[in-house]
Parts: structure tokens; C-alpha cells; sequence
């Protein structure tokens, strides 16, 4: 009898503690189809888990089809954000042709440091001339966020990379209509211009935005050789999806 009681006891702090869970914590998952020129690539998948005071950003990306035959690659890059939106930790793992790889960041945003591991052990402690910074998965998130007015108008990220603080300017070029899941939308086209080389889309120092209902609807990195772009296909429409 004394263990039946414990189990119904049991069971109902879990039920408790899952629908506190649910109340408390908000999650969305969106899906984007990535290109190189007009050949299917791979996806990614941004996922933003909101609870009220952190929200915790998953970006998984993968190569699909012909390219995977000549580039297996696979990456999980886990960001946990302080209440200012900036990252308290971030863990990139990565598996590129069978080498995996295992980075890990720790941010000290009240003193400007930045504590880096790889593969579990400690590589660096880096202090920064310039402070708080985003990493480039929390300012892909915030650009998601950005209000800009008119076209010129432009805002500065500073993003830790390359073992210091780096400029990263997003600036509104103009507005322009895009075809969407949802079909034509009107966007605003963004110019992001790195002062380092992105570890997001490897070898590209620019890329364009495509922002609307604060969201990324479309993103694409120039590489040497063409372009890759990723489309947002999971867009929330107006009476559903068209």
C-alpha cells in the first residue's frame, strides 16, 4: 500500500512537472532547403527554445544527395543565451568526412572573457578588447529581430571569432519581393559583411538576409565559386499554407 501511494505520488509530480514544463518553455523549429548554384545541397534546421528569462538556440545542419557523396558533413551548434540575448555557452559538433570535432565555448560576458575547449579539453582563455559579443549563431538570431526603418540604415554585431571580437555589419539595402511557400512576399534584403571568415557558411566573408515577420525567410552566402542559399520552407502562412 505504502508503495502504491509512493507511485501515485510520483506520478503525479511528474505530471505537475511536465505541464509546468510545457506553460514555461516555448519551442519552434524552422526548416530551411540550402542550394549550391541550382544543386540541393542539404538542410537546416534552427530550432529556438524560449522559457522566461533563456532561450537556447539548436542549429543542425547536414549535405543531402550529390554533394553529401563529395562532402559528408553533419554539424549540431547548441547556443544558451543569457536575458540580454548574448551566449552564456555555445558547443559546435561537427563531423566532416569521418574527422569528428567537439569546440565549446564558455562566455564570462561581465568580464570579457572567453574560454575555449576542444574535444574536452581546455585550449584558451582569451580576453577581449571589446565585450559583450555574440557568437554567429546568436546574431544570426538577433538580425532575426533587428528593426530597421530605411534602407541605408545599418546596425554593428560584435561576434567572437578567430580569438577575438569581430565587426559584422548588417546593413538594410532595399526592400524586395520574394517568392515564399507562402507566394510572393515583400522582404527586406539584408548585406551582412563579416571582418572574418564565417565558421556558419565557411569561406564567405558576405551574405544576404532576406527578413519578414521576424524571421529569416531566405539567406545566401557568396563563396569563391557561385553561392549557396538556404529557403525557409516550414513559413507560417495566413489561413495555412499555399
Amino acid at each position: 500500500m505504502k508503495n502504491l501511494r509512493l507511485l501515485i505520488i510520483s506520478l503525479f509530480l511528474i505530471f505537475i512537472g511536465s505541464v509546468c514544463l510545457t506553460h514555461a518553455a516555448e519551442k519552434k523549429t524552422y526548416h530551411y532547403k540550402v542550394n549550391w548554384l541550382a544543386i540541393p545541397a542539404g538542410q537546416i534546421e534552427l530550432t529556438v527554445i524560449k522559457s522566461s528569462r533563456r532561450t537556447k538556440l539548436i542549429a543542425k545542419a547536414w549535405t543531402t544527395g550529390f554533394v553529401r557523396m563529395l562532402l559528408p558533413f553533419e554539424s549540431t551548434w547548441t547556443t544558451w543565451l543569457d536575458e540580454n540575448g548574448y551566449p552564456r555557452r555555445s558547443r559546435i559538433y561537427r563531423v566532416e568526412r569521418g574527422k569528428a570535432v567537439l569546440k565549446e565555448f564558455i562566455y564570462d560576458q561581465k568580464n570579457g572573457k572567453v574560454i575555449r575547449y576542444k574535444n574536452g579539453h581546455k585550449e584558451k582563455e582569451v580576453k577581449l578588447k571589446h565585450y559583450p559579443v555574440h557568437d554567429e549563431l546568436s546574431a544570426f538570431y538577433a538580425s532575426m529581430n533587428t528593426v530597421m526603418k530605411k534602407p541605408g540604415d545599418e546596425k554593428i554585431f560584435w561576434i567572437f571569432a578567430k580569438n577575438k571580437a569581430n565587426q559584422a555589419r548588417l546593413k538594410y539595402l532595399k526592400n524586395e519581393n520574394i517568392r515564399t511557400p507562402c507566394g510572393r512576399m515583400k522582404t527586406q534584403k539584408m548585406q551582412v559583411t563579416f571582418g572574418f571568415q564565417s565558421e556558419l557558411i565557411e569561406r564567405s566573408k558576405k551574405v544576404y538576409l532576406w527578413l519578414a515577420q521576424k524571421l529569416v525567410i531566405k539567406a545566401q552566402g557568396e563563396l569563391t565559386l557561385g553561392h549557396v542559399t538556404a529557403d525557409l520552407t516550414n513559413l507560417p502562412c495566413k489561413g495555412g499554407n499555399k
